[in-house]
């Protein structure tokens, strides 16, 4: 998707498209949307670029930055060492956190790690991203599935083929408020504090940096 205009230059970025509300592909027309869309949208208008949005995926995410397939990742990435080695990274954009999805009226049984981390509980988790990560770094006795992609966790357990799914509280209090049957667990005392931020290939610095003075400018308060 690039916006109209052929005299300005293109700046190519690449988003998952599958984690709203921060980002979100629509599968019939292909359109993307969301809050992060939104903000990398204003962006390339201010600066005079016509944005050309890039489809990857979370486990192609990295290596299609550093190969030059786009400029530019966005849409809900949380910034991690591994990533801040590979790429120029942004400033905090948001503040975050792993919490635990799971079905509404189920969420007594599920308060803490402890009493998810049990022979009787199933974690679900999307290859190839932080999800994945943290449940590999805290379930021990649980049952862990990794499926294919990030939407198939939140059909798993509307099926009861799984228990538990953590996300970041942001998308797990999204889910919550936009798919009957399913509760975000204490969303405001989350197990991580996690920084949302965009990536930026290791030659853009100078990209990374106006988009950092852009960014702070819109949130500073009005005179």
């Amino acid at each position: 998707m690039a916006v109209p205009g052929t005299s300005n230059p293109i700046l190519r970025v690449g988003t998952t498209g599958d984690y709203p509300p921060l980002t979100y592909r629509d599968r019939r027309t292909g359109q993307f949307s969301g809050e992060d869309i939104a903000l990398v949208e204003a962006f390339a208008r201010d600066q005079g670029y016509r944005l050309e949005l890039v489809p990857t995926t979370w486990s192609t995410m990295m290596s299609d930055l550093v190969s030059g397939s786009f400029r530019v990742a966005v849409g809900g990435i949380s910034r991690t060492e591994q990533r801040a080695g590979e790429a120029l990274v942004s400033r905090a954009l948001a503040v975050t956190g792993k919490v635990a999805l799971v079905r509404r009226g189920e969420e007594a049984r599920y308060g803490s790690m402890e009493a998810i981390d049990t022979r009787e509980t199933t974690v679900v988790e999307d290859r190839g991203g932080t999800n994945e990560q943290f449940a590999l770094a805290h379930i021990r006795r649980a049952v862990l599935v990794l499926v294919p992609d990030n939407q198939m966790p939140f059909a798993w357990l509307l099926d009861c083929k799984a228990d538990v799914m953590f996300t970041d509280s942001v998308e797990a209090v999204y889910r919550q408020q936009t798919t009957p049957g399913l509760y975000a667990v204490r969303p405001s005392a989350p197990y991580t504090r996690v920084e949302k931020v965009f990536l930026f290939r290791k030659d853009e610095g100078e990209l990374r940096d106006r988009f950092d003075r852009w960014f702070a400018a819109q949130a500073r308060p009005p005179d």
